[in-house]
Protein backbone atom coordinates (compact mmCIF):
# COMPACT_ATOMS: atom_id res chain seq x y z
CA UNK A 1 0.00 0.00 0.00
CA UNK A 2 1.57 3.38 -0.70
CA UNK A 3 1.05 6.38 1.82
CA UNK A 4 2.25 9.84 2.50
CA UNK A 5 3.49 11.08 5.61
CA UNK A 6 1.57 14.39 7.45
CA UNK A 7 3.05 16.32 9.82
CA UNK A 8 0.55 17.13 12.45
CA UNK A 9 2.62 19.54 14.51
CA UNK A 10 4.69 17.63 16.57
CA UNK A 11 3.31 14.04 15.92
CA UNK A 12 3.23 12.20 12.47
CA UNK A 13 0.14 10.80 10.63
CA UNK A 14 0.08 8.54 7.92
CA UNK A 15 -2.40 8.87 4.77
CA UNK A 16 -3.12 7.40 1.18
CA UNK A 17 -4.61 8.37 -1.52
CA UNK A 18 -7.97 6.40 -0.49
CA UNK A 19 -7.58 7.75 3.21
CA UNK A 20 -7.59 11.05 3.46
CA UNK A 21 -8.89 13.71 5.88
CA UNK A 22 -10.81 17.00 5.36
CA UNK A 23 -11.60 20.22 7.41
CA UNK A 24 -14.54 19.01 8.67
CA UNK A 25 -12.01 16.37 10.81
CA UNK A 26 -10.55 18.82 11.90
CA UNK A 27 -13.40 21.38 13.00
CA UNK A 28 -14.99 17.75 14.96
CA UNK A 29 -11.33 17.57 16.52
CA UNK A 30 -11.44 21.02 17.84
CA UNK A 31 -15.22 20.85 18.65
CA UNK A 32 -14.60 17.94 20.88
CA UNK A 33 -12.81 19.40 24.00
CA UNK A 34 -11.76 16.08 25.71
CA UNK A 35 -10.18 16.19 29.09
CA UNK A 36 -6.76 14.18 30.10
CA UNK A 37 -8.63 11.85 32.13
CA UNK A 38 -10.98 10.63 29.33
CA UNK A 39 -11.32 7.52 27.33
CA UNK A 40 -12.09 8.08 23.84
CA UNK A 41 -13.47 6.33 20.79
CA UNK A 42 -13.77 7.73 17.54
CA UNK A 43 -15.94 5.87 15.19
CA UNK A 44 -15.65 5.47 11.24
CA UNK A 45 -11.80 6.62 12.28
CA UNK A 46 -10.89 6.51 8.57
CA UNK A 47 -6.86 7.39 9.24
CA UNK A 48 -7.13 8.15 12.62
CA UNK A 49 -6.46 11.64 12.22
CA UNK A 50 -9.41 12.76 15.12
CA UNK A 51 -7.46 10.81 17.51
CA UNK A 52 -4.24 12.25 16.64
CA UNK A 53 -4.97 15.66 16.85
CA UNK A 54 -6.83 14.89 20.22
CA UNK A 55 -3.07 13.71 20.98
CA UNK A 56 -0.96 16.57 19.48
CA UNK A 57 -3.23 19.16 21.52
CA UNK A 58 -4.64 17.63 25.03
CA UNK A 59 -4.09 14.36 25.24
CA UNK A 60 -6.72 11.54 26.48
CA UNK A 61 -5.82 9.07 29.14
CA UNK A 62 -6.69 6.60 26.28
CA UNK A 63 -7.84 6.57 22.78
CA UNK A 64 -9.41 3.93 20.65
CA UNK A 65 -9.90 4.26 16.82
CA UNK A 66 -12.73 2.08 15.52
CA UNK A 67 -12.65 1.66 12.10
CA UNK A 68 -14.24 -1.06 9.11
CA UNK A 69 -11.41 -1.15 6.03
CA UNK A 70 -8.29 -3.15 6.57
CA UNK A 71 -6.47 -0.43 4.45
CA UNK A 72 -7.34 2.39 6.94
CA UNK A 73 -6.51 0.17 9.85
CA UNK A 74 -2.89 -0.06 8.64
CA UNK A 75 -2.48 3.83 8.39
CA UNK A 76 -3.46 3.92 12.21
CA UNK A 77 -1.39 1.19 12.92
CA UNK A 78 1.72 2.72 11.07
CA UNK A 79 1.15 6.22 12.81
CA UNK A 80 0.85 4.71 16.31
CA UNK A 81 3.90 3.05 15.61
CA UNK A 82 5.68 6.12 14.04
CA UNK A 83 4.59 8.02 17.14
CA UNK A 84 4.94 5.82 19.98
CA UNK A 85 1.38 5.75 20.93
CA UNK A 86 1.12 2.29 21.90
CA UNK A 87 -0.12 2.25 25.30
CA UNK A 88 -2.74 4.73 24.95
CA UNK A 89 -3.76 4.54 21.50
CA UNK A 90 -5.58 1.53 20.01
CA UNK A 91 -7.32 0.40 16.90
CA UNK A 92 -10.15 -1.91 16.19
CA UNK A 93 -10.86 -3.43 13.02
CA UNK A 94 -14.33 -4.03 12.72
CA UNK A 95 -17.86 -3.44 12.28
CA UNK A 96 -19.28 -0.97 14.95
CA UNK A 97 -22.53 -2.67 14.30
CA UNK A 98 -21.14 -5.65 15.98
CA UNK A 99 -21.32 -6.23 19.58
CA UNK A 100 -18.15 -8.27 19.21
CA UNK A 101 -16.26 -5.63 17.97
CA UNK A 102 -17.63 -2.72 21.33
CA UNK A 103 -16.88 -5.41 23.74
CA UNK A 104 -13.72 -4.84 22.84
CA UNK A 105 -13.49 -1.40 24.36
CA UNK A 106 -16.64 -1.99 26.99
CA UNK A 107 -20.17 -1.03 27.94
CA UNK A 108 -20.33 2.28 29.61
CA UNK A 109 -16.39 2.45 29.56
CA UNK A 110 -15.83 5.97 27.56
CA UNK A 111 -16.30 9.65 28.62
CA UNK A 112 -15.99 10.63 24.81
CA UNK A 113 -17.26 9.26 21.60
CA UNK A 114 -16.80 11.00 18.32
CA UNK A 115 -17.88 9.76 15.20
CA UNK A 116 -17.43 11.37 11.49
CA UNK A 117 -19.19 9.31 9.48
CA UNK A 118 -20.35 8.53 6.29
CA UNK A 119 -22.46 11.71 5.06
CA UNK A 120 -25.09 10.49 2.47
CA UNK A 121 -28.25 7.54 2.10
CA UNK A 122 -27.09 4.73 0.05
CA UNK A 123 -28.40 4.92 -3.76
CA UNK A 124 -27.71 8.91 -4.29
CA UNK A 125 -25.24 8.29 -7.24
CA UNK A 126 -22.40 6.38 -5.29
CA UNK A 127 -22.26 4.02 -8.43
CA UNK A 128 -19.50 6.53 -9.97
CA UNK A 129 -16.85 5.77 -6.66
CA UNK A 130 -14.46 3.75 -5.73
CA UNK A 131 -15.67 0.80 -2.91
CA UNK A 132 -13.41 2.94 -0.37
CA UNK A 133 -14.84 6.26 -0.99
CA UNK A 134 -18.71 4.59 -0.76
CA UNK A 135 -18.08 3.00 2.82
CA UNK A 136 -16.91 6.47 3.40
CA UNK A 137 -19.43 8.66 1.82
CA UNK A 138 -22.44 6.47 2.01
CA UNK A 139 -24.27 4.68 4.34
CA UNK A 140 -24.04 1.47 2.93
CA UNK A 141 -22.16 0.30 5.95
CA UNK A 142 -22.89 2.83 8.48
CA UNK A 143 -25.94 5.02 9.15
CA UNK A 144 -26.51 8.05 11.97
CA UNK A 145 -28.63 5.11 14.10
CA UNK A 146 -25.61 2.69 14.18
CA UNK A 147 -23.48 5.58 15.34
CA UNK A 148 -25.83 6.26 18.16
CA UNK A 149 -26.48 2.59 19.34
CA UNK A 150 -22.61 2.69 19.49
CA UNK A 151 -22.09 5.52 21.31
CA UNK A 152 -24.94 4.74 23.59
CA UNK A 153 -23.32 1.47 24.19
CA UNK A 154 -19.80 2.86 24.91
CA UNK A 155 -20.73 5.64 26.91
CA UNK A 156 -20.83 6.39 31.06
CA UNK A 157 -23.58 8.49 31.83
CA UNK A 158 -22.81 11.70 31.88
CA UNK A 159 -20.49 11.00 28.44
CA UNK A 160 -20.60 12.97 25.35
CA UNK A 161 -21.41 11.95 21.95
CA UNK A 162 -20.20 14.87 19.46
CA UNK A 163 -20.67 14.15 15.48
CA UNK A 164 -20.48 15.84 12.10
CA UNK A 165 -22.93 15.55 9.51
CA UNK A 166 -24.34 17.48 6.64
CA UNK A 167 -26.79 20.15 7.48
CA UNK A 168 -29.82 18.78 5.72
CA UNK A 169 -29.90 16.17 8.47
CA UNK A 170 -30.09 18.04 11.43
CA UNK A 171 -33.66 16.90 12.90
CA UNK A 172 -33.18 13.45 11.42
CA UNK A 173 -29.64 13.63 13.88
CA UNK A 174 -31.61 15.08 16.56
CA UNK A 175 -34.22 12.90 16.79
CA UNK A 176 -32.12 9.61 16.79
CA UNK A 177 -29.71 10.79 19.48
CA UNK A 178 -33.33 11.55 21.80
CA UNK A 179 -34.49 7.95 20.66
CA UNK A 180 -31.33 6.71 22.45
CA UNK A 181 -31.67 9.52 25.63
CA UNK A 182 -28.44 10.94 23.98
CA UNK A 183 -29.94 14.86 24.75
CA UNK A 184 -28.71 17.17 22.07
CA UNK A 185 -27.03 19.95 24.16
CA UNK A 186 -24.74 22.41 21.45
CA UNK A 187 -24.70 22.41 18.22
CA UNK A 188 -22.28 24.57 16.01
CA UNK A 189 -23.43 25.63 12.46
CA UNK A 190 -20.84 25.17 10.02
CA UNK A 191 -21.34 28.00 6.68
CA UNK A 192 -21.21 27.09 3.20
CA UNK A 193 -18.79 29.27 1.43
CA UNK A 194 -20.89 30.32 -1.22
CA UNK A 195 -24.54 30.90 0.49
CA UNK A 196 -25.51 32.06 3.94
CA UNK A 197 -26.89 28.58 4.42
CA UNK A 198 -24.96 26.11 6.94
CA UNK A 199 -23.12 23.52 5.17
CA UNK A 200 -22.28 21.02 7.90
CA UNK A 201 -23.27 21.21 11.54
CA UNK A 202 -21.16 19.95 14.63
CA UNK A 203 -23.23 18.23 17.70
CA UNK A 204 -22.52 17.43 21.13
CA UNK A 205 -25.54 14.79 22.77
CA UNK A 206 -25.06 13.76 26.47
CA UNK A 207 -25.72 10.42 28.12
CA UNK A 208 -28.91 10.87 30.33
CA UNK A 209 -28.50 14.92 29.55
CA UNK A 210 -31.29 17.18 30.87
CA UNK A 211 -33.14 19.50 27.93
CA UNK A 212 -31.64 22.16 26.40
CA UNK A 213 -29.21 22.95 23.34
CA UNK A 214 -27.04 25.96 22.77
CA UNK A 215 -26.85 26.90 19.20
CA UNK A 216 -24.04 29.02 17.25
CA UNK A 217 -22.08 29.54 14.47
CA UNK A 218 -18.61 28.59 13.84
Amino acid sequence: MSYEEFGLNRLKLFISEEHRFGTDSLLLGQFAAEKKADIVVDLCSGCGIIPLFMFDKSPPALAYAVELQAKATDLIERTIKANNLGGVFKVIKGDLRDNAVLRQIGRERADLVTANPPYFIRNSGFERDADSQKTARYDTDCTITDIVAAADYLLKFGGCLKMCMTAPRLAECTAIMREYSLEPKKITLIPSKSSKTARLFLISGKKGGKTGVQIEWK
